[in-house]
């Protein structure tokens, strides 16, 4: 009895021993994964960033243009085929032009005591004519109503319109803003935006004409002063179910650099001032919810700039190119100002209108009729250029076979004409009639 006693003490100590060995083999609990949660606060595609309370969102696009006739999806202006005292066309002329280009979107937002704190970037890479580039859209801050950073005008509206090849009547400038918008309620705000004025700039024409009362003293170059002072914009704007309206105001100082001012005793710093108003309004009674039409016009003077004869954020014009030839050709020079015939300072007057018309035919495909025109008139005065007219008409067609991917082809027809003394002999001959271009520009746009 006692040896089998001890035979079964023996074997339950093997039992537990060996259970105990087992448990310590066993693999330790791991801790719970923290899976990335959707933050739903601000709308599609927000997600919070681990172990914050910030919600981001992550998106961009990738796209390949090409067309003629063009540049940057901008109606290249000198392009023309007929004009008094033509010069021809020859192989050294580009008629078409490519562009591919990438941006990332990032969209940060944080719900504190204050209300919403956004971070928005929108950067990438940009390859055309052999060579790429670094491009930056957009990068500011948004907290407690204020805006600051890189980002579109608060003068803008419309832009950059209803077709992918911009037009020269719609404001469109990213640029350097310090603004405070105060909501009203029920869709209606109010901005005042202070913005970097260097980017308005036209030229200040500081070259009298060799018969007036300088004895054919003049300043070469652009006559514009350094920057003392930016310039203030400011805007109401409603956005409700129906559409969106806005009207805006800038002022923008015109100040001569100290060769111009030594001109005359008038030559002093004065200011230019810009009023605008657009209208967007929804059209489903035309078949489709999202069939819309916009209106926008703008009346300046000595800020030609807003009227957006531009075309482009990245276009940085202060001329408009009518021919090119081994690098030469007419050269309409658009200025804010020049030293008149008395020797003091003459603001160019200078304005726009725009219309458009956006129709979906299905859900897949639409189309945009629009167009525009820009008028810049600096008088009679010897020592004017003139005036400068530019309108543009098109069609832009969108075929969407995916969500996301858009193919797209603008046609477009552009008309310049000068009736001034703006052309210099150095550039060839004289341009006075009317110059006629015809643009074909197509995209491939993927979104995400």
């Amino acid at each position: 009895m006692k040896v089998m006693k001890s035979l079964l003490l023996g074997a339950a100590a093997g039992l537990v021993a060996t259970a105990g060995a087992q448990a310590a083999d066993l693999p330790v609990k791991a801790k719970p994964v923290e899976y990335v949660k959707i933050c739903s606060a601000y709308g599609a595609g927000f997600y919070y960033i681990p172990g914050t309370d910030i919600c981001l969102r992550v998106g961009g696009y990738v796209y390949l243009e090409t067309g003629v006739k063009a540049f940057n999806a901008v109606a290249n202006l000198y392009a023309g085929d007929n004009f008094t005292g033509h010069l021809p066309i020859n192989a050294d002329y580009n008629y078409n032009n490519w562009r591919a280009s990438s941006r990332i979107i990032l969209d940060a937002r944080q719900n504190t005591a204050y209300g919403t704190l956004r971070a928005y970037l929108v950067a990438g890479a940009v390859n055309q004519n052999h060579g790429s580039a670094v491009g930056l859209d957009a990068a500011y801050l948004q907290f407690a109503g204020f805006t600051w950073g890189y980002t579109n005008s608060f003068f803008s509206f419309a832009a950059p319109g209803y077709g992918i090849v911009a037009s020269p009547a719609t404001d469109w400038s990213w640029i350097n803003v310090f603004a405070y918008t105060a909501q009203l309620g029920n869709g209606l705000t109010a901005s005042v935006s202070v913005e970097d004025e260097r980017g308005r700039r036209a030229s200040l024409n500081g070259l009298p004409n060799t018969t007036g009362p300088f004895g054919g003293a003049g300043v070469a170059g652009n006559g514009y002063g350094g920057s003392w002072a930016p310039d203030v914009v400011g805007n109401i704007n409603v956005t409700q179910a129906w559409g969106r309206a806005q009207i805006m105001g800038a002022i923008h100082q015109v100040k001569p650099n100290s060769a111009t001012q030594a001109l005359g005793a008038g030559v002093e710093s004065e200011w230019g001032w810009a009023i605008g108003a657009g209208i967007e309004v929804k059209t489903p009674q035309t078949g489709n919810p999202n069939n819309s039409f916009i209106l926008q016009g703008a009346w300046t003077e000595g800020a030609t700039d807003y009227t957006g004869y531009n075309s482009s954020p990245t276009a940085g014009a202060t001329n408009i190119v009518l021919q090119k030839y081994n690098g030469l050709g007419p050269l309409v020079t658009v200025t804010d100002a020049f030293v008149n015939n008395s020797g003091s300072l003459t603001l160019t007057e200078a304005w726009s209108v725009y219309a458009g018309y956006r129709h979906y035919w299905t859900p897949m495909l639409r189309s945009s009729f629009h167009g525009g025109y820009v008028n810049i008139d600096e008088g009679a005065d010897v020592n004017s250029q003139g005036e400068l007219k530019v309108w543009q008409a098109g069609v832009s067609t969108v075929w969407s076979p995916v969500a996301g991917l858009d193919l797209s082809l603008d046609v477009v027809y552009s008309n310049v004409e000068n009736s001034g003394n703006n052309v210099s002999a150095n550039y060839g001959p004289a341009f006075t009639a009317k110059n006629d271009i015809w643009t074909a520009w197509t995209r491939i746009r993927r979104n995400f």
